[in-house]
């Protein structure tokens, strides 16, 4: 059978429940609906929240019966404990950091550059034929960027099957016979690592033996040649594909390039700013010269900085309150040095004290790939052992993509040992293994489901809990934790990247995911491996 709609499914449960379930049903809309008028607007993904978000769909839809009724918890904070994932009962071993690993209903895509309706299919494990007949796409090599499209769910995915099995055969249309081409590039970065130039080549078949090429640079621009170059100057990671054709009307498709343009901050040859952690609000932040600017604020007098000890050759200033801090310090009449600072919410300890030309925080948005957390990881840890900037996309072509984007432990500890650095596996039970770990100066990478750990209630400025809405396995780096045991100190890869992320912090650089602080108690309950990813800096 079909997709039920609304009245549909109103219809089937009033024939099984009887009237008394859907006066039961429609009782318990009434009560949420008033729970929904009356309670804060909270996160999406916070229990609570979902529980008001069904309530006011309820209230506001004729679809009434739709959504059972739940009972609330008895006391608001023990909302985690119904979100408790232990070990591995929950399932694989693998971290994926997309919202599309639920496929218990419809997920709404949308397409980006580049992206085939096949290669769409591929991705979600299902056919290009049923994608096709579930949207009603009827010439799928006319999609257009930017288009909505609808995965089906595993349980759609099965109807929709029977119903294409029932449709009468149609005329086969004339038969394109389809080929691979195989594509790759060379690049130059510009002087001032802002970018670079990449010059792309057909590596199989012979250029020659084609007749018509058409380039998708992932940008929005395209070339018709055999062997274009084409520059990139906008820090993002951006999908090339070549569609050709030769003399026989035999199509090619190519392998997808990832052609990665990190931020100049992201490479320490390029980085103009210092990047400082203080361990909480009553350490001095001391350099030599006067601070000329503060980022976003409009003069000094309106920073929140107290320079009681600081005089015009020497500052020693504090912050009045946790977060992140651009200072432009003039050190000599007429140079000038940006600072990142980071002052920690809590006493803290981190493994990153020390003042460093290298921002090696890392995101997994737009790095070619969906389900990039681990390979995010993996790119943090490698930069901050060896400050090297590796790209995401880099780690994902040597894990590899087996479908859904999982990657689990033996897959990242493959890539990072292949460069050198030291790594094992550890238990990760308690605070005090996280203790062992910073305190000797090293950094874990942990596997978790985002369900445990709450989301932000205010705003996710305030450095504490989780800032996005995604409820899947998900890799993060813990780097450092609060002194009263509290806390880890947490490097998260999402959401976005230096091209697209409108969410900075109060320095104009720092990206949401660095830094954050998630309660140690909930990290640890909603654990979905009890071991870490240690990883050390080569002896020098």
């Amino acid at each position: 059978m079909g997709k039920l709609t609304g009245s549909g499914r109103r219809a089937l449960l009033k024939k099984i429940l009887g009237p008394l379930g859907a006066a039961v049903l429609a009782g318990g809309a009434v009560l949420w609906a008033c729970f929904a008028l009356t309670a804060p607007r909270l996160p999406r993904d916070n229990l609570l929240a979902v529980l008001a978000e069904m309530a006011e769909y309820n209230a506001g839809t004729e679809d009434a019966y739709s959504l059972p009724p739940i009972t609330l918890p008895p006391d608001e904070t023990q909302w985690a404990a119904l979100t408790r994932f232990a070990g591995t009962e929950t399932g694989p071993e693998t971290g994926t950091g997309t919202a599309a690993a639920d496929r218990s209903q419809d997920i709404t895509y949308q397409v980006r550059p580049g992206e085939t309706l096949s290669g769409i299919a591929v991705d979600y494990g299902i056919s290009y034929n049923l994608l096709a007949y579930y949207n009603n796409i009827t010439n799928a090599n006319r999609i257009r960027a930017g288009t909505a499209i609808v995965i089906p769910s595993w349980e759609n995915v099965k109807i929709t099957g029977q119903n294409m099995a029932g449709q009468p055969r149609r005329p086969p249309a004339a038969r394109v016979n389809r080929r691979n081409v195989k594509i790759g590039f060379e690049s130059r970065p510009k002087a001032d690592g802002t970018g670079m130039t990449a010059q792309f080549f057909i590596l199989d078949p012979e250029p020659e033996s084609l007749q018509s090429f058409a380039w998708d640079f992932g940008d929005g621009k395209r070339a018709l040649t055999a062997s274009p170059s084409h520059e990139y100057t906008r820090p993002k990671t951006y999908t090339v594909r070549l569609s050709a054709q030769d003399g026989g009307g035999n199509v090619y498709t190519s392998n997808a390039l990832h052609i990665d343009i990190p931020h100049p901050e992201s490479a320490a040859a390029y980085s103009s700013i210092r990047f400082v952690t203080l361990s909480d609000p009553d350490e001095w932040f001391v350099t030599a010269g006067k601070v000329a600017a503060a980022a976003r604020y409009a003069s000094l007098e309106d920073a929140p900085l107290d320079f009681s000890e600081s005089d015009e050759h020497l500052t020693k200033v504090r912050f009045k309150k946790p977060g992140f801090y651009g200072l432009t310090i003039e050190e000599e009449p007429g140079m000038y040095r940006d600072y990142s600072v980071f002052v920690s919410p809590r006493p803290s300890v981190h493994a990153d004290m020390g003042e460093s030309a290298f921002d090696w925080y890392r995101t997994q948005f737009d790095t070619g790939t969906t389900s990039n957390c681990g390979p995010a990881s993996v790119s943090m840890a490698i930069g901050w052992a060896l400050e090297k900037y590796l790209p995401v996309s880099s780690v994902r072509q040597a894990v590899g993509w087996k479908g859904d984007g999982g990657t689990s432990f033996e897959d990242l500890l493959r890539v990072i040992r292949s460069h050198g650095i030291p790594v094992s596996v550890q238990p990760f039970h308690s605070m005090e293994n996280i203790k062992e770990v910073v305190d000797s100066g090293r950094i874990a990478i942990v596997l978790f489901h985002t369900s445990g750990v709450k989301t932000s209630r205010s705003k996710a400025a305030d450095l504490f809990d989780k800032y996005y809405t995604d409820s899947v396995g998900h890799y993060i780096i813990v780097k450092g934790y609060s002194l009263d045991g509290e806390y880890f100190a947490v490097y998260d890869p999402i959401p976005s990247d230096w091209g697209t992320n409108r969410f900075r912090y109060g320095d104009e650089v720092s990206m949401m995911g660095r830094n954050r602080y998630y309660s140690s108690a909930e990290l640890l309950r909603s654990l979905r491996r009890k071991d870490m990813i240690v990883v050390s800096r080569p002896n020098p």
